[in-house]
């Protein structure tokens, strides 16, 4: 014999154990332990055929040199294989439903092309031949096998290091465990020992450390609980921001609302010190004209469409859009954190802009009466009356403006 096939043989007996086993002991039928499944008997069919092909390649006077081409071929395709599952494994089972896995795809598409090179070799002889006198010869890109099957687990090896703040000290040991006992045969074989059949055996070993850790029925319970609890997490902050939206934002314009505009008041009437010191702050009164006038000659739609070309004009204009709100009706302020005053009346102006140009582009009057007030010493209180006379202040000068619909600009 060429090789020495006593740690494969022995490695496939274990392995037909550890099969056995798990079907009796662990009855489960879930994804994860369907996949140790495949995996234990795609590591069996790999293991007949590396032992097959040791006698073939050893006994190549009896074996015709077609037989030693199919059966070593199909060892090499089922060992790439092998590596993949073994990947998917460290993917699926040992790191979480909610973390990364960056090369599914990536791998997949290498399984495809290698199997399909191995196929291949069959015709062209790039991994291995066998010469006239049936002698096993490698090809130029013998190696290549090798380093795509290391490349699968090292994959798997950078997801868990990718995903290695969400595993816990368990999944990490299992991992490195799994990883080392399949690298390090497949590196000693090559290197060392070329006619000792070791690779399988360490895959024998790998499934043994999982059977009595991953695969055991209280570490799939914890695990589905997990993700169970994961999934409940992400639910309920989903349910979170949902109703935080819908109590503190405005259906209609999709501004904040009047429990956001009270909430910063009392906020700011807490820390009010504090930011005055560090941050400037302005505050923007606006209220649309003429709404009264809007719904009664010619409908609600009308007026509700001019509230919301207001609200549109207001988030087109002011950088602040988490303190932009609809405080009433018609009703809207501006509450800016830290802009300049030469910042702000700039962005004041284009907001007067804006407001006369759609004044000009929709078929029913449009108009908005607004003053904005830097915060001085004053309380915020008192700071939001001053702002609110200015603010109606202005209203009034609109009136002399549009005489005939002064009884209905509110």
């Amino acid at each position: 014999m060429i090789y020495n096939v006593d740690y494969e043989i022995a490695a496939q007996i274990f392995v037909l154990f550890i099969f056995v086993y798990s079907c009796i002991e662990y009855p489960m039928r879930n994804r994860k332990n369907m996949l140790f499944r495949i995996m234990s008997i795609i590591l069996i069919v790999t293991q007949s055929f590396d032992i097959l092909s040791a006698y073939t390649i050893s006994y190549n006077h009896i074996f015709p040199r077609i037989s030693n081409i199919l059966v070593n071929t199909a060892y090499f395709f089922f060992g790439t294989l092998l590596c993949y599952m073994l990947g998917a494994y460290i993917d699926y089972h040992i790191i979480p439903e909610n973390g990364k896995k960056p090369f599914l795809k990536t791998k997949l598409i290498i399984l495809i092309i290698e199997e399909t090179a191995i196929i291949a070799n069959v015709f062209f002889g790039f991994f291995f031949y066998f010469t006239e006198d049936n002698t096993y010869t490698h090809g130029d890109c013998f190696y290549v096998m090798h380093f795509v099957s290391i490349l699968f687990i090292v994959m798997a090896g950078i997801s868990m290091f990718i995903n290695i703040k969400i595993l816990g000290k368990a999944q990490i040991l299992y991992g490195t465990i799994i990883i080392l006992l399949y690298i390090l045969p497949i590196v000693l074989q090559v290197l060392f020992f070329k006619n000792v059949l070791i690779i399988m055996f360490g895959a024998s070993l790998i499934m043994l450390v999982t059977l009595f850790s991953l695969e055991t029925p209280d570490y799939v319970k914890l695990q589905t609980t997990l993700e169970e609890l994961e999934t409940t997490k992400s639910e309920l902050e989903k349910l979170n921001i949902k109703y935080f939206e819908l109590a503190h934002f405005d259906q209609m314009t999709e501004l904040l609302n009047r429990t956001a505009y009270e909430e910063k008041i009392t906020d700011l009437k807490t820390n009010m010190e504090k930011i005055r010191e560090e941050k400037k702050i302005i505050i923007l009164m606006a209220d649309l004209n003429f709404l009264k006038y809007l719904n009664d000659n010619l409908g609600h739609n009308t007026g509700d469409e001019a509230i919301k070309n207001v609200a549109l004009i207001i988030k087109e204009t002011f950088s602040d859009k988490e303190n932009c709100y609809r405080i009433g009706g018609d009703e809207f302020c501006i509450i800016s954190i830290g802009n300049d005053k030469t910042e702000f009346e700039t962005m004041y102006q284009k907001f007067i802009d804006k407001v006369e140009e759609k004044n000009r582009e929709v078929d029913y009057p449009f108009s908005v009466a607004s003053a904005y007030y830097i915060v001085q010493d004053e309380s915020i209180d008192d700071a939001m009356q001053i702002v609110d006379n200015m603010m109606y202040e202005n209203k009034e000068e609109i009136k002399k403006d549009h005489p005939l619909l002064a009884r209905d600009i509110r």
